[in-house]
C-alpha cells in the first residue's frame, strides 16, 4: 500500500514542488493550505506523515500540531515542522519528529521522510 503524506503549507509553490517529488517516488501526497484544512482532511484520510509549516493563516502549524496530538487517532502520526524561521519552531520538541528548514533540499526531504515511513 502507498504511503500516504499530507503537506501543509499556504506557499502554493513549495507545496506542489513537494507533492511532485513525493508522487515521483511513489508517495500519495496532498496538500492543505492552513491547519483547518488539514484536520478536515486527516479525518477523513489519515495520513502516515505530516509535513506541516509553522507560519499559515486560519490555523497555524503550531495550533494544528497541538490538535493533533490531542486526538486519538492522529496522536502518533508522524510530523515534520517545515519553516524559514527556526525560532518560529514548538519548543515541545516531543510533539515533533524533526524540523526541514526552508529552502531544504531533496535530500534533506528525504532524510525525514525514510527515516520516519520508509
Amino acid at each position: 500500500m502507498t504511503k500516504r503524506i499530507l503537506i501543509v503549507d499556504d506557499e502554493f509553490g513549495i507545496a506542489d514542488i513537494v507533492a511532485e517529488i513525493l508522487t515521483e517516488h511513489g508517495y500519495t501526497a496532498s496538500i492543505a493550505i492552513n491547519g483547518k484544512l488539514a484536520l478536515s482532511s486527516m479525518a477523513e484520510h489519515r495520513p502516515d506523515l505530516v509535513l506541516l509549516d509553522v507560519m499559515m493563516p486560519v490555523l497555524d502549524g503550531v495550533g494544528t500540531l497541538h490538535a493533533m496530538r490531542a486526538d486519538a487517532a492522529l496522536r502518533t502520526v508522524p510530523v515534520v515542522m517545515m519553516t524559514a524561521l527556526p525560532e518560529a519552531l514548538p519548543k515541545d520538541t516531543a510533539l515533533y519528529q524533526g524540523a526541514l528548514h526552508k529552502p531544504f533540499s531533496e535530500e534533506q526531504l528525504f532524510k525525514w521522510v525514510e527515516q520516519l515511513i520508509g
